[in-house]
């Protein structure tokens, strides 16, 4: 299944986030490091309803992270910052997300691939079988939850 990331339907979970002051750049718009700040809200509060959904124990890293900007936000106002699964592989899955202006239009979209790492080991690993097809079916979803 192709997502289009910049599609707001395809987003169960989502945060609101104030744009402020100090994101700005020396163009007056907000900075694309902001834009990454923004979106790492929406993934970590993501990340944390799977995590205490009943499941195992699993600890992710990030291991890439790609990100395609496609309009500027100014200050003030609020920016929607969305994540949901989109894969999930033996050892990694992978976040999609994207980043909504006030007017609803889409000025970034990212891809993370999120390691699945061995607390003692500091080495990837793969997924506890019930992490692995609960993560399956959360991408598999039409809107990345937890059923």
């Amino acid at each position: 299944m192709t997502l289009d990331l910049a599609d707001r339907g395809i987003y169960g979970f989502a945060t609101t986030e104030n744009l402020r002051f100090a994101d700005l750049d020396a163009n007056g718009h907000v900075n694309n490091g902001a834009f990454i700040e923004l979106l790492e809200n929406a993934r970590v509060s993501y990340l944390r309803i799977i995590v205490r959904s009943g499941l195992p124990r699993f600890r992710l890293v990030i291991g890439r992270l790609e990100a395609d900007f496609k309009r500027q936000m100014f200050f003030p106002g609020t920016a929607t910052a969305c994540a949901r699964l989109i894969e999930a592989h033996d050892r990694k899955c992978v976040i999609g997300q994207a980043l909504f202006d006030e007017k609803g239009a889409c000025t970034a979209v990212q891809k993370v691939i999120m390691v699945s790492l061995d607390e003692e080991t500091h080495r990837s690993t793969p997924f506890d079988p019930v992490v692995r097809a609960t993560l399956h079916a959360m991408a598999a979803s039409k809107d990345g939850l937890p059923t």
